[in-house]
This record gives C-alpha cells, sequence and structure tokens, in this order.
C-alpha cells in the first residue's frame, strides 16, 4: 500500500500512465488524493520513538491508543506542564480500516490480534478450533477502527447497578456528562437529545434521516412484534427498535484515532510511540512503586521512566496480560510461571462477553452486485466522489433491545443486530472464513448465499451469568494469553437465547412485513442438529451450541470495586490496588458487563479516568 501524500510520488506514479490519456490520470489523481484524505500518514502523529530514546522520562505514560486510551492521552496532555506517551502496539490506521462499509475485512489482518477463545464443550463448537474469534484492534484507535461503529452507551441499569455494588460516581447520573463531554452529535437538538447529547466533543456521532428500504421493514417488522420504535437507544428509554447512531462522518470511519489524536497530532508534550510492544511495569528496587515501563519494538528494549503515574488502557484482553506479567494478579497463577508477585490480585477473572447466535432470512435475488466489475465500481464511486454503498453502515444500522422476561422492564437482557448480505456476497467478503468456522458451515452458508439475499438476526445475550477468566500461556510477553470464555457455563444464559429466538427472531418470517417482502426463514442444515426436530428446544439449543459467535464486547477482567470488595482489582479511582502510581482506563475496569456495544462507555471511562487524575494532580495532591 503506498499513499499519495508526497506530491512528487504522485506525479511520478500519474505521469507513468500517460498513455492511458488524461481522463484516466484526472481519475488516478483523484484516487490517489482520496487514499491520502482517508488515510495518510499525515493524518496521525508521527513516531516519537527518537524523542523516547532521547529522553525517556514522562509524567505519565499511557498503555494502548484504543477507545480508552487515545481520549485518555488527549485529555492528559491538555495540561501543558505535562509530558505524555502514548504507547501502541500497531501502526496507522489503513484505508481498509476507514472505509466504513466492509468492516469485517479488517479481521485477520495486522490490525488484528486475532485471538480465539479456547476450546469448550458447550460453545463455538462449529469453528475449526473449536474456539470462537474474538478480533481486538492492533492500531491507533484500537477495536474502534475496526468495529462495526455502533453508538450505543449501554442502559442506565447498568451504572446504578455498578454504584449500587459500592461504585460510588458511577451511576448513571455521574457518567452522562462523560458522555457527553466526548460527543460531537450530528442529530437533530429537540428536547430528549438535548438531555443525553452535546456538540462539543472530539467524537462525531452521525444521526441521518436517510432510510434503507432494509433497514425500514426490519422496523415494521419488529414493531408488529410489539416493539417500540424508538429515535434514540441512549435517550429516556432503550426498550424497542430503532436506526442507530454511528461514529462515522463524511463517509469516514470515525475511531477515536480520527477523534483525539488527528486533531492533537502536533501537540508538542504528547508523544506517541507505534508498533511498540509494553512488556512490563517497571516498580522502585523493594517496592509497589511504579517506576515505568519496559517497551520492545522491533526487537529492541526500551525502558521509559514515569514521574506520576502509568495508566493501562490496553483493553479487557492485553490490560490484565500485561498486569499479569508484571506480578499483579493470582498468586497460585504467578507463582506456577515463576513470575514474582507484587500484588495478589483477580486480574483475569470475571471476564464477560456478549455472545450471539445467528438466525438466517432470505429471499431470492441478483448477485449482479458483487460481481468483480460491480465491486471496483462501488469502489472508485466511493474514492472519487464519495457517494455510494461504501460511505456508512446501511443497510446494517438497526439494533433492537428487549426483555424476553419482563416486556414491561426497562432494563434489556437481548439485543439484535440484522445483517443483510447480497447474493454471492463471499465475492466481497468471506464472513464465515474469516471466522474461522468449519468447512461444512462455510460451505453450506455459500450454498445459501448463492442466489439470495441472506438476513442474519444476530440474537446477542446482554447480561450472562457466565463468567470465564483469561490466564498466561507462558511468562513471554509475545505469547497470547488463555482465554476462556466459558459461555453457557450458567444453563440460564442458554435458556435466554432460546427465549430470544422464540420470541423475536423465529417471528420476523410471520410478520406482514416480512411476508411481504418475501424473506424467509432458512437454516444452515448442520450434522450436528439435523437429529432433532426444527422446532424443538433441544434443535435451538444444538444450534445455540454449534454457531456461537462473539460480538466482540470482552470487558471486566480487571473488575472496579468498592474497598473490602475481594474481588475488585482497581478502586473507584480505578487505581490499581496495593500500587502506587497505576491505573488501568478501559472496558477491563466493568465490574459487569453494559447492556449494549462497548466502544462509547470505554470512551466514557477514559474521559472520566482522565478527569480524576487531574483532580487528583491539580487540585488535592502535594509532592512530597
Amino acid at each position: 500500500m503506498f499513499w499519495a501524500c508526497d506530491p512528487a510520488l504522485t506525479t511520478t506514479i500519474v505521469n507513468s500512465y500517460q498513455v492511458a490519456g488524461p481522463v484516466f490520470q484526472q481519475a488516478l489523481t483523484t484516487f490517489l488524493a482520496a487514499q491520502c484524505a482517508i488515510a495518510g500518514d499525515h493524518l496521525w502523529p508521527a513516531d516519537a520513538t527518537d524523542k523516547v530514546l532521547e529522553d525517556p522520562n514522562y509524567d505519565f505514560i499511557v498503555v494502548g491508543a484504543g477507545s480508552a486510551g487515545s481520549a485518555v492521552a488527549n485529555r492528559l496532555s491538555e495540561i501543558s506542564d505535562w509530558k505524555v506517551l502514548l504507547v501502541e502496539a500497531g501502526g496507522n490506521p489503513t484505508l481498509a480500516t476507514e472505509i466504513p462499509q466492509p468492516y469485517y475485512s479488517n479481521m485477520g489482518t495486522s490490525e488484528d490480534w486475532a485471538y480465539h477463545t479456547e476450546p469448550q464443550e458447550g460453545a463455538c463448537r462449529a469453528y475449526k478450533n473449536k474456539g470462537c474469534a474474538w478480533p481486538r484492534g492492533k492500531v491507533l484507535g484500537g477495536s474502534s477502527s475496526i468495529n462495526l461503529m455502533f453508538y450505543v452507551r449501554g442502559n442506565k441499569a447498568d451504572y446504578d447497578e455498578w454504584a449500587a455494588d459500592g461504585n460510588e460516581g458511577w451511576s448513571f447520573e455521574e457518567v452522562l456528562p462523560y458522555f457527553k463531554k466526548s460527543e460531537s452529535f450530528m442529530g437533530k437538538f429537540d428536547a430528549e437529545a438535548t438531555k443525553y447529547h452535546s456538540k462539543g466533543g472530539y467524537l462525531s456521532v452521525a444521526s441521518d434521516d436517510n432510510m434503507h428500504e432494509i433497514e425500514d421493514l426490519i422496523i415494521k417488522a419488529a414493531v408488529e412484534l410489539g416493539l417500540k420504535n424508538l429515535t434514540d437507544c441512549n435517550g429516556d428509554s432503550q426498550i424497542g427498535v430503532m436506526k442507530s447512531f454511528t461514529t462515522t462522518k463524511g463517509g469516514t470511519r470515525f475511531s477515536t484515532a480520527r477523534a483525539f489524536l488527528s486533531p492533537i497530532k502536533d501537540r508538542k508534550n504528547l508523544h506517541v510511540i507505534k508498533n511498540a510492544i509494553a512488556t512490563k511495569i517497571v516498580f522502585k528496587p523493594g517496592t509497589n512503586i511504579v517506576s515505568g515501563v519496559l517497551l520492545n519494538k522491533g526487537g529492541r528494549d526500551i525502558a521509559v521512566n514515569v514521574r506520576k503515574e502509568v495508566v493501562v488502557s490496553a483493553g479487557a484482553i492485553n490490560s490484565p496480560q500485561l498486569l499479569l506479567l508484571s506480578g499483579i494478579g493470582p498468586r497460585k497463577h504467578l507463582e506456577d510461571l515463576n513470575i514474582e508477585v507484587k500484588a495478589d490480585l483477580p486480574v483475569g477473572e470475571n471476564l464477560q462477553d456478549h455472545l450471539f447466535v445467528p438466525v438466517f432470512y432470505t429471499k431470492p435475488g441478483d448477485k449482479k452486485a458483487t460481481t468483480l466489475p460491480n465491486i471496483i465500481s462501488t469502489f472508485i464511486e466511493y474514492f472519487l466522489h464519495n457517494t455510494g454503498d461504501l460511505i456508512d453502515t446501511s443497510p446494517h444500522r438497526v439494533i433492537a433491545f428487549e426483555n424476553t422476561t419482563d416486556p414491561n422492564s426497562p432494563a434489556s437482557d437481548m439485543q439484535y443486530h440484522y445483517l443483510i448480505f447480497p447474493p454471492s456476497s463471499y465475492n466481497l467478503l468471506d464472513m464465515f472464513r474469516k471466522h474461522g468456522l468449519s468447512e461444512e458451515v462455510h460451505d453450506k452458508f455459500r450454498k445459501m448465499n448463492e442466489n439470495k439475499h441472506t438476513m442474519l438476526v444476530y440474537n446477542t445475550l446482554l447480561k450472562p451469568k457466565s463468567a470465564g477468566r483469561l490466564l498466561l500461556k507462558t511468562k513471554n510477553p509475545f505469547d497470547k494469553p488463555l482465554l476462556y470464555a466459558d459461555y453457557y457455563k450458567d444453563i440460564e444464559d442458554l435458556y435466554t437465547v432460546i427465549r430470544a429466538f422464540k420470541q423475536h427472531s423465529l417471528r420476523l418470517g410471520e410478520t406482514k412485513a416480512f411476508k411481504e417482502s418475501g424473506f424467509k426463514l432458512e437454516w444452515i442444515e448442520l450434522d450436528a442438529c439435523k437429529s432433532f426436530d426444527k422446532n424443538s428446544d433441544e434443535f435451538l439449543e444444538c444450534i445455540a451450541r454449534e454457531i456461537t459467535f462473539s460480538l466482540y464486547h470482552p470487558t471486566s477482567t480487571v473488575k472496579m470495586g468498592a474497598d473490602g470488595d475481594p474481588t475488585s482489582v482497581v478502586d473507584t479511582k480505578l487505581r490499581v490496588r496495593n500500587v502506587t502510581g497505576l491505573r488501568v482506563m478501559d472496558a477491563s475496569i466493568m465490574p459487569s458487563v453494559i447492556r449494549g456495544n462497548t466502544n462509547a462507555p470505554s470512551i466514557m471511562i477514559g474521559e472520566k479516568g482522565a478527569d480524576m487524575i487531574k483532580k487528583h494532580w491539580l487540585h488535592t495532591h502535594t509532592e512530597l
């Protein structure tokens, strides 16, 4: 991949095609300029490796430039007297990360950590390695650079439950200002929007009036099933169906790299070191006082010193991994690996995630949209005119929330996403192969999708009773940790998914909207499930255990809790217990996973955490 940000390079390339004529040359010039405008290296902070080597001393070190870390680094570096280092294991966003529509294409690339869960008996059984795919962003912006761009904050009950469990300062009313602080809302400001949204932040949140016919169809069908048609699931009520807000702007993904780092890329007191792995948190000899971080870049170890605090914002997998490697974690696990124990804490426990199971609807269609010439023409339209199918995530924006046990409850237990694949969509994106499912599932989906539009209804479990754990495989920081998802460990989770099938997903085909559209229920005929009656709970259980997916929302591995909570790793100020100078700020600190997508809440955690640091060092702390 090359970028057209160097005028000399652009001219050389364009001139080499003189024989093709001036029209082609102009188109090529526009195409290269579009690449540069969308994802050129000039958009992001420069790599500061040389500056780090020259003077490896910082007031704050932030590990991880993802959803939370980018916000933390931005806010801390607002204080001009503070020298801040942001450490990122990946590099700059690419053209593939920045085009909104083909988001799944980033799975398995160099921008993805490409984790998989460990095999378990009762879930993810149709995968080649018997473990579910857990993609995580390894790039500026972290998972906000490879996610599906839904802007969902969760449910008010999530934060009020945290507060009720002793997490003072984390009720919904107390976190709402931090959601609003980061946001630049582009929708209409009616009375409800004014209460819950803001125009003043860095993060563009898109809301438009354009409704794809498929999105309109899904909303009409959901309303027929009794769900309320909402305008904002982040507003007064979450229960219902709506076209989601998205983190996009002007035909481009609006990751936290674009939101929080690009505007301050030349800020003098912020340094960003890229393609550098944090391998260990370093302590002053004989103490539990943090003195810095050990990095590895290109095989070279770099020690960086900190004067005030290290903030770990590496996500729900990499944050606990770094703590464990540094001697912070369960004593027995660390001693088994011959790692010196600095603090005996339940790091890696309480791992929670949103699983989903798809239900398929199909209708006959023309596969000309996914022919190679049409795919090329779609990309050309995007680059040359910023129009067409690639500029946003339509027609996949509809989401719905419901409570499967109490229709009057304001707190959801299931979320539904609806993804539409045109006939022969594998010409553009081979989703099941990307996730590592078996050849049987892959081949049968291809056959289903060959000449049919295929709608996948994602039945997403929001409040799992099951929790897994994360363990180090070895003490080598370059070995991926062991991820035990333990989906359905509590059988109630399975029962909730089956209820969702029967109350929503399987009933969509009975609605007038679906019948008139031609969409009909169709199952992938799995050998493992063929002995069961398709109308039985046994069949639905088999499907749920075979084609389990993650919605890529791991959380809670560095749990926040009140003083005296033996299951917590950090306190309500996000300080790691029994250690001085170390905080964690990302989805790993969630006491329990929220009822919704996790990107917006992670940003909120970064905003609130950075504010806590400012209040501590600027107003209440006196250095000795």
